[in-house]
């Protein structure tokens, strides 16, 4: 059996590539989601804050992956084969766990030639023809070391918020140019070639999966391209239902968010993630966080989240609690008002709500 673990949907582009290789694939599998950039880490001694990335004691972020903390990985690991395994020195998702070969793979282009290897009865995302093949390597390959100014300055995460052009860093402009250019060229080199069909080099490959989130930033930073080609292109691959799928449950945090009224309990709410294990929300576009410490809390966060109003918290809270109605909305603003995502919070472990 086959386990991938992935970082949040809305902030992993090297995740979207190894789930949606895997779709792409057929292979039944199973996937865990590995909360990132949480602001604490756990230590002998308890839980810490982070307010730098490198207090993770981690190597520094890896080009091709998410730094994640070991620790937190490991307690995701139902197989227990992560422990041990080279990977173990190298956290950062995706990660592909075979139970069945005890193989543990990080590193996209890495668990795409597993795949191939392993499973050569499922879908070919390389082609057998030997050209293609190694088109196909060659634009995976330059997509996964040669583009860090764009991924950095034009990122995936944001490209599900409201963007301006404008916020594009030079460098990262001068990369989208350069690929715009090698889209195009490779588009009409398909043409050339007589290979059919609406990907890169015809079927849809590895190529296209590894381009994939970069078209998602191309559309949500609202870059105007000029090439009919290669819009035709974004169209059929942002289509296609394995990157829809992905795509759509990356953008739900956003889209619960814009169905609230903003100040409500649900509004405020919804612009944290919860982690269940310690009773934290994270605020991340601003690197917020709260630890909540008692019952009430955690169910008046919780009631808010899924969409009750101010009252329908109330008169759930009066039954559940057989306490007065005007003290529970008392505690109800008062909760709210101390994780309203305006107000500026200094992180301390001892904030507790």
């Amino acid at each position: 059996m086959l386990t991938l673990i992935i970082g949040d949907k809305q902030f992993s582009s090297w995740s979207m590539r190894a789930s949606i290789i895997l779709k792409e694939k057929k292979v039944p599998y199973r996937e865990v989601v590995a909360g990132l950039d949480w602001p604490i880490k756990f230590t002998d001694n308890g839980l810490i804050p982070i307010n730098a990335k490198d207090e993770y004691d981690l190597p520094k972020e890896p080009a091709s992956g998410c730094g994640c903390q070991v620790t937190q990985l490991l307690k995701l690991d139902s197989t227990k084969l992560l422990k041990g395994s080279i990977v173990e020195h190298l956290p950062r998702v995706p990660i592909l766990i075979d139970s069945d070969t005890e193989a543990v793979v990080c590193d996209v282009l890495s668990i795409s030639e597993y795949l191939e290897e392993r499973f050569q009865d499922y879908p070919c995302l390389l082609s057998d023809d030997v050209i293609k093949r190694s088109d196909i390597r060659v634009f995976s390959s330059h997509i996964h070391a040669d583009l860090l100014p764009l991924m950095s300055g034009m990122s995936y995460a944001n490209s599900f918020r409201k963007n301006d052009k404008c916020s594009i860093s030079e460098e990262a402009h001068e990369q989208l140019n350069e690929t715009l250019e090698l889209l195009e060229s490779t588009l009409k080199r398909k043409v050339k070639k007589g290979w059919r069909g609406k990907f890169l080099f015809g079927d849809f490959s590895v190529a296209d999966a590894m381009f994939s989130p970069m078209a998602q930033q191309i559309r949500g930073w609202n870059i105007k391209v000029e090439s009919e080609e290669i819009n035709d292109y974004l169209d059929a691959l942002l289509n296609r239902e394995s990157v829809k799928t992905y795509l759509n449950e990356a953008r739900e945090p956003y889209l619960l968010l814009n169905e609230t009224v903003k100040d409500s309990p649900a509004w405020i709410a919804r612009h944290y993630r919860f982690w269940p294990e310690i009773n934290m929300i994270h605020n991340c576009e601003k690197d917020v966080f709260h630890i909540i410490e008692n019952e009430v809390g955690l169910s008046l966060f919780n009631l808010a989240f899924k969409g009750y109003t101010r009252d329908d918290i109330a008169n759930t809270i009066v039954k559940e609690y057989n306490v007065e109605k005007e003290i529970i909305l008392e505690d109800i603003d008062s909760f709210f008002a101390d994780i309203h995502p305006n107000k500026n919070v200094e992180n301390d472990l001892n904030v507790v709500v």
